[in-house]
């Protein structure tokens, strides 16, 4: 009798904390729809396509992301993400893997290709169009969630293949940048047309971001860099970020997520071609909404010239 009590109330204890877990990851979700990265800054490409046409060089970026660390089953994020300009042309092309899991329960996994074009605006500025599209696998198997979910109808598994289209534009120089972009503009479910699950709870992101980079003495230079985030049905959201670089070579930096977290970042150049990055993001404790635990993110880049092309006309 003892025992079946204790067995009962272990699985309704594990049925809780998938509950409230699933909670807590899903509200910012339904916000965002796509993983958050606070190094976006060193993989622009996540957040807007056309940013590919800033960067002269071929990029290789592995960035990997532990939200709420130290939650049994807190979501976690790998991308990887490259791209390069064609030949001498004004032509960009990229490609970016993503795997992004919650609780060892719903993970999406997927791949998109970019395409990206420029056109010279005035003597010293640019105009660069964006697009990407490509297609992911969602799993969620709510039924591991606990084995009293057996029927329930909440804890139906979910399985679909999902089809998305984004899109971006952005207006630089060597100085600052300012672009608009909706990496998920248009998502679609192609394994079942009858699912009308994820066609209602999919809703386009869209996004502003701004920066430059300034020049403070002969080894120091200043990136300040703001990120606006909406998704139609909830409050913007912004992150605001300056980063200081010094001899060209170490990265440190601060940043705040809007009554989310505040946080720190450091990078550096352990070869000329290779940057290594961390950032660690403190949550916001007057959020009461907040998972009062910390968040972490590694990032690895190889930059390697690309023939014909000035690795010093990068605005990166």
């Amino acid at each position: 009798m003892i025992i079946n009590a204790t067995a009962t109330f272990k699985l309704a204890y594990k049925k809780c904390i998938f509950i409230g877990l699933f909670i807590c990851a899903i509200s910012p979700l339904q916000a965002q729809q796509k993983p958050q990265y606070t190094q976006y800054m060193f993989n622009p490409m996540a957040i807007n396509p056309s940013f590919m046409a800033m960067d002269e060089m071929l990029n290789i970026t592995l960035l990997g992301r532990s939200q709420w660390a130290g939650f049994d089953g807190a979501p976690n994020t790998q991308t990887v993400s490259m791209h390069t300009p064609y030949k001498t042309s004004n032509s960009f092309y990229g490609a970016m893997l993503t795997r992004d899991n919650i609780g060892q329960v719903i993970t999406e996994t997927g791949g998109n290709l970019a395409f990206s074009r420029r056109v010279r605006i005035g003597d010293i500025s640019w105009l660069a169009m964006g697009v990407n599209g490509g297609f992911s696998y969602y799993h969620a198997l709510y039924s591991q969630a606990s084995q009293t979910s057996i029927g329930d109808q909440t804890f139906l598994d979910e399985r679909n293949t999902r089809m998305n289209l984004g899109m971006g534009l952005v207006f630089f120089n060597k100085k600052y940048y300012w672009g608009v972009s909706s990496p998920h503009f248009y998502g679609r479910d192609i394994s079942d047309s009858r699912n009308a699950n994820t066609a209602t709870a999919f809703r386009p992101q869209f996004l502003m971001q701004t920066g430059g980079i300034f020049k403070l003495a002969n080894d120091y230079k200043l990136r300040p860099s703001v990120l606006v985030k909406y998704v139609d049905g909830s409050p913007a959201t912004f992150d605001l970020n300056a980063n200081l670089l010094i001899k060209d070579l170490y990265w440190f930096g601060a940043g705040y997520r809007y009554q989310d977290s505040f946080s720190v970042l450091a990078s550096a150049y352990i070869t000329p071609t290779i940057l290594i990055g961390y950032s660690y993001d403190i949550p916001n404790f007057n959020n009461p909404n907040s998972a009062r635990k910390a968040s972490h993110e590694l990032m690895l880049q190889f930059r390697l010239p690309v023939k014909g092309r000035d690795p010093l006309a990068c605005f990166f």
